[in-house]
């Protein structure tokens, strides 16, 4: 037997509209809501992870799809890459300053300046809702051009070196030839060679040696016979952020039987040789003029000293290496590594010594003194200080 069943459909003649009503208006909000999410995936399509070298942080740097292209918001740049933004609406251009350099970016323009010149980032500045959107291509500039040292990408993946090894090696050195012009240092009794022409050599063979074999910047505080004030010797090194600072003279004694070797770092005297020595090399400040004399005063020395606190370790250490390459490259008797409060140490805030070669009061060592081949000993060992010291200190950090 076939068992059938008749189904009958009715229409409702009454309120029938409301039931597709409901469902049109629901399906137009469901569209809408599909639009938006469908518009979000697209604004918030991806973004990059990034962390930091030496520390625990983390943050997401997103990147936004405007008009099919990427772009990067510059606040968020500006929050991952700890830098500062400087936005000037009348102006129409943004001064974007990270690692101590600025790019500047300009109003709906693709270029961006770095330096001195200007690089294409081949889609516009975006203003939108009050927010700035630069091209995601700037990115790749700041790793393989910019800042190739602090940013590195790696898939979807920033690394950020927000305190580069750079900052800590020693990479800058201020060779300070003592006297000069006016001033002419120690002068020798018998072959009358003055201290100032030495000591200048000795500085020169110094700045071809470490310059030839060492990856460093060297500066001289004078390359030529000129007078140089005390003070202006140290401003040289701190101005121009010097990792070391090495003052190179010759010694004098009443005793003419003096003699030898002995490097000084900037602490009280301790003995009355080494007081001698003191007032022999800040008698340099006679050749000054008054206004310039006023820097020595005894606040300026207590300032002086707090600062060179910082760096006293560093500085004995410094003096005794380069007195044991001293003593033997130059066979010369070893006096020892002293202290003393030269005024030329007082303003250097960085590891300073004062380097006394040997005793142009002295007719034997004053002979040594005059041959090329006993300046280039000095110099050699002075380079071979400097290249130990910064093959310790460069590895510990």
């Amino acid at each position: 037997m076939v068992w059938s069943r008749q189904v009958s459909c009715r229409i409702q003649p009454r309120d029938s509209a409301i039931p597709y009503t409901y469902l049109y208006l629901h399906m137009k909000k469901l569209f809408f809501i599909v639009i938006l999410l469908f518009l979000a995936i697209s604004l918030f399509a991806s973004e990059y992870t990034v962390s930091y070298v030496n520390s625990s942080r983390k943050d997401h740097l997103q990147i936004y799809h405007l008009q099919n292209r990427s772009y990067i918001d510059i606040y968020d740049l500006t929050r991952v890459l700890e830098a500062n933004l400087d936005i000037n609406p009348n102006l129409q251009i943004i001064d974007f300053t990270v690692f101590n350099k600025k790019c500047r970016f300009f109003f709906d323009n693709k270029w961006v300046k770095f330096g001195k010149k200007n690089y294409n980032l081949y889609d516009n500045i975006k203003i939108q809702d009050g927010n700035f959107y630069i091209p995601k291509y700037f990115l790749n500039l700041c790793a393989n051009k910019f800042f190739p040292d602090r940013v590195v990408i790696k898939n979807n993946r920033i690394i950020v070196n927000l305190t580069t090894m750079e900052q800590y090696l020693i990479k800058r050195i201020v060779i300070d030839p003592g006297h000069g012009g006016k001033d002419p240092g120690a002068v020798g009794r018998h072959i009358v060679l003055k201290e100032k022409d030495i000591v200048l050599n000795i500085a020169k063979k110094v700045k071809e040696l470490l310059e030839k074999n060492l990856d460093v910047t060297v500066l001289l505080t004078r390359e030529d016979d000129r007078f140089v004030s005390l003070g202006d010797r140290t401003d040289f090194a701190n101005n121009h952020q010097a990792d070391l600072f090495i003052s190179i003279h010759c010694n004098a004694s009443y005793n003419t039987k003096a003699n030898g070797t002995e490097v000084y770092y900037l602490s009280t005297a301790q003995t009355d040789e080494a007081r001698a020595v003191e007032a022999m090399e800040n008698d340099a400040i006679r050749f000054e003029d008054p206004e310039s004399i006023k820097r020595y005063s005894d606040l300026d020395f207590i300032l002086y000293d707090m600062r060179q606190n910082e760096y006293l370790i560093e500085s004995s250490e410094l003096a005794e290496m380069c007195q044991g390459y001293l003593v033997k490259g130059l066979n010369t008797k070893d006096n020892g590594v002293k202290q003393a409060n030269f005024y030329v140490l007082k303003g250097a805030f960085m590891p300073a010594i004062l380097v006394e070669v040997a005793f142009l009061s002295n007719k034997w060592e004053e002979r040594k003194l005059q041959y090329r081949n006993f300046q280039n000993g000095a110099a050699k060992s002075i380079y071979e200080t400097i290249k130990e010291f910064k093959k310790k200190y460069d590895k510990m950090n």
